[in-house]
């Protein structure tokens, strides 16, 4: 399924003025938001605009905002847009008619080449009235499920100019730029748009977005090596807290928490706060968390033989399925009496204290099927042979973590083996040598060297070569069931020309457009409820393209 996040993160610790006081961690900061989005959401690079220091000037802010946002084919409305700035905050004096409200001051980010000469005069940064407007403009074509995330502040009163005032704090005074400057610099979306200049960014009734900052106005938003306070808590509490259910208003609650005692209290504003965060999207269900139900001991789970389920299979039990929120394990069950399309299981271990959940994720296996591994000796191979561990431990192989119940087992051939895995010094090489497989369909898969998703794509591949080769010896329904592949006029969905399927293959071509159906007959006397899955021999993906519904039980 396709990523319904995108992000526009901007990190600014060196600014281009001598006379704005550099920071250390907004940068850090910004690149550990999008490792969060990577990694926890799964969201694809592509869809993260990403500008540090220098890259992060006025200018080049406002027109990745356009490109990547607001005029992103991509996008559509009601996805989740996440706007996210670490740096210095400032305020300036109002000028005269600047806005409703009459406010004494003007709040603003600083973007890199902030109290600098510009082309278009000195930039006084990006205002609460810009961003406001830009913001609004956004959530007029994309939608409202946008969350603007500050990490830096605006205080009431200037800062001393001692190093121990200035050193950890996300503010600069701006000295140079003038009221006149914030005129020169108005986004040209905000001339005529009203609004409320005395609450600066921090605007309750907004329609457009919600905003999650750091600090209240006129409190210190604080930073150190290790990044700032604000965001360091934020990931923190993702860590802890499932976020699928959190309302952004609860979820600043929470943060507050972790930083009152820094006296740093962050503010969640917006008509939409006590919305659930970012409106639950990127949290879609997580497709290998199961059903499972009974008593505490004892499970029924939603999985059986036909899904690779044999006795000895071990789950875990969690809260919810709710992809990219924290979910725990709970407990731990073993399966102990397998049927077609569930199972039953007990806990595995009695003495020690369980929780209830009612979803379930297979830990192991048990899988009877060996897959073979052919490590290939690349330089990056022989050097850790002779440098490092003399042979591969029970839990490694040649440096990927195995998970355990998957019969992996290592050969000496690649004529032997299922798969080939060579470990270079930048990424991981694998290559589907299944005999069941065309041979055409052996590309190689360069996967970026990371322990961690390196053994997920073996785990899967061991997972798909189970399900290749996994048959019922009995054949129960051999002469009584019949197959027909066949091409469909996309418009009168008719049958096109004859039965593509020929002693159990057939050759399909793929073209634009064109459509296939797949007839089952069952002339047997017994009701079937068939599951059509696709079996990507290019890579290791399944997909169910079929399943029975509920509400029709006989196929």
């Amino acid at each position: 399924m396709a990523s319904r996040v995108f992000a526009l993160l901007i990190g600014i610790d060196d600014y281009k003025s001598g006379r704005i006081w550099n920071l250390e961690a907004c940068a850090h900061d910004a690149q550990r938001m999008k490792q969060w989005l990577m990694q926890d959401l799964q969201v694809p690079k592509e869809n993260i605009a990403l500008l540090i220091n220098q890259e992060a000037t006025k200018r080049r802010i406002e027109d990745t905002f356009m490109s990547h946002l607001v005029n992103n084919p991509a996008i559509t409305k009601g996805d989740a847009l996440i706007v996210y700035f670490a740096g210095h905050g400032s305020t300036l004096r109002a000028p005269p008619d600047w806005c409703e409200g009459k406010p004494g001051s003007v709040q603003v980010l600083c973007p890199y080449d902030h109290d600098a000469k510009g082309p278009e005069g000195r930039v006084a940064g990006i205002s609460d009235r810009s961003l406001s407007a830009m913001l609004a403009e956004l959530s007029l074509i994309k939608g409202d499920n946008i969350t603007l995330i500050l990490d830096c502040c605006f205080l009431k009163v200037q800062l001393s100019s001692s190093t121990r005032d200035r050193r950890f704090v996300r503010y600069t005074p701006t000295t140079k730029a003038t009221p006149e400057d914030l005129f020169l610099g108005l986004w040209r979306g905000a001339v005529g748009r009203k609004f409320r200049g005395e609450f600066g960014f921090f605007q309750d009734g907004c329609q457009s977005h919600v905003l999650l900052a750091a600090c209240r106005p006129g409190e210190k938003a604080l930073e150190w090596k290790e990044g700032g306070k604000f965001t360091s808590e934020l990931l923190t509490v993702k860590d802890a807290l499932p976020l699928h259910q959190m309302k952004s208003s609860d979820l600043s609650e929470h943060l507050t928490k972790g930083l009152t005692h820094i006296q740093q209290h962050p503010v969640c504003v917006g008509q939409r706060k006590d919305r659930v965060f970012l409106n639950g999207v990127p949290f879609v269900a997580d497709a290998s968390l199961v059903p499972v139900n009974g008593e505490k001991d004892r499970l029924r789970l939603e999985m059986g033989a036909m899904h690779g389920v044999v006795e000895g299979t071990e789950f875990s039990l969690h809260e919810h399925n709710r992809f990219g929120s924290i979910n725990p394990s709970l407990d731990s069950f073993r399966v102990y009496e397998v049927h077609p399309t569930w199972s039953l299981a007990r806990r595995k271990s009695m003495s020690k204290p369980g929780g209830r959940g009612s979803w379930a994720r297979i830990t192991r296996w048990n899988s009877r099927t060996p897959f073979r591994v052919y490590v290939k000796r690349t330089c990056s191979y022989l050097l850790r042979r002779l440098f490092g561990r003399s042979k591969n431990s029970e839990a490694e192989l040649d440096g990927i973590p195995v998970k355990e119940g998957l019969n992996i087992v290592q050969v000496e051939t690649s004529t032997k083996a299922d798969m080939s895995v060579g470990v270079h010094t930048r990424d991981v090489r694998v290559q589907n040598l299944d005999h069941l497989v065309p041979p055409t369909a052996h590309p190689l898969i360069r996967i970026e060297k990371d322990r961690s998703r390196s053994g997920v794509i073996l785990s899967e591949a061991a997972r798909f070569h189970m399900h290749l080769h996994r048959t019922n010896p009995s054949k129960p329904f051999h002469e009584s069931l019949g197959m027909e592949i066949f091409r469909v006029d996309p418009h009168t969905q008719r049958r096109v020309g004859p039965n593509l399927l020929v002693d159990g293959t057939a050759a399909i071509s793929h073209s634009e457009g064109v459509r296939y159906a797949v007839v089952l007959h069952n002339h047997s006397d017994t009701d079937l409820w068939p599951y059509l899955a696709y079996m990507d021999s290019n890579g290791v993906d399944i997909q169910l393209l079929y399943h029975p519904q509920p509400s029709y039980p006989i196929a």
